[in-house]
């Protein structure tokens, strides 16, 4: 795989960024759910979004994305600061024509969760707008987060597919030292500079070259990392499921069915369970 996420700092204009491309993760994602071209472009913006806010953590949370909207579009991706990455999208689409087909979302609700082991999770929300995954993640940005941004997304598809070309994200984040003067400058050279097309054809290395020339300004790298698809899902976590069932429950389905089966929502592999294992769960009760 090709995919990259480089992260790193402005020292002069006291900003950081992160630089990603998810094209080979995305892609094995909307193959995995068998997604239409419309939620195969949703979903590789989510998934840019979880990974984007993941990025701005300090310490080793997860953090997922997650959104419906009125037209019974939905998205959940899931993302550390390292690019361990999993996401499903459910969605189809209208008639042909119909402007909904053109990535715009519904009204709905758009949630964030954030945690890390052994500790509480906080998480928030935003009215969805009838607008782009872009406008919305601003939105979620500036209600939620209270933080100065600018960032880019490009999600190329080829006609009447769902295979992507290319999936791009790019993320500057000021830091508190970071002044009014600072924010404005790299905010206005940054938004002109992601609305040309010629931008998104660069390499990663080659969109930093471009970035410290409009900004006039060296950017510092200070990691790379890999990312990727992982499932973290196993047969221990989908016991939990069975045992919430309670044991009246779960004996029914034996009963009817002769086993229970749970599919994973992310990877798509197949848990079952028998009689045998189905009692030993239950064997403390």
């Amino acid at each position: 795989m090709n995919d990259q996420v480089i992260l790193g700092i402005v020292p002069h204009k006291h900003f950081r960024f992160s630089l990603a491309n998810l094209t080979d993760t995305c892609q094995e994602i909307i193959n995995l759910h068998q997604l239409n071209p419309e939620m195969s472009v949703f979903l590789s913006k989510t998934i840019l979004g979880a990974l984007f806010l993941a990025e701005m953590t300090k310490n080793q949370q997860r953090v997922s994305i997650q959104w419906k909207d009125e037209y019974n579009k939905s998205a959940l991706a899931y993302s550390d600061r390292y690019g361990h990455i999993k996401a499903v999208a459910y969605g189809e689409l209208f008639e042909e024509g119909d402007i909904r087909n053109q990535f715009i979302l519904g009204k709905g609700i758009m949630k964030v969760i954030r945690w890390q082991v052994d500790s509480d999770f906080y998480q928030s929300f935003t009215n969805l707008e009838e607008d782009t995954f872009e406008h919305n993640f601003a939105k979620y940005l500036n209600e939620s987060e209270q933080i100065k941004f600018v960032f880019g997304m490009e999600v190329d598809r080829l006609a009447n597919s769902n295979k992507v070309n290319q999936v791009l994200g790019v993320m500057f984040e000021s830091l508190p030292e970071a002044s009014e003067e600072d924010i404005a400058f790299v905010k206005n050279r940054l938004d002109e500079l992601f609305k040309k097309e010629h931008f998104w054809k660069f390499s990663l290395e080659e969109m930093i070259s471009e970035i410290s020339i409009q900004l006039s300004a060296e950017l510092v790298v200070l990691s790379t990392e890999e990312p990727g698809f992982h499932c973290d899902c196993s047969r221990f976590k989908v016991s939990e499921i069975i045992l919430s069932l309670g044991r009246k429950e779960a004996d029914s389905i034996i009963e009817d069915v002769g086993e229970i089966e749970i599919t994973c929502e992310f990877c798509k592999k197949a848990y079952q369970f028998n009689t045998e294992d189905v009692s030993n769960l239950f064997q403390d009760e």
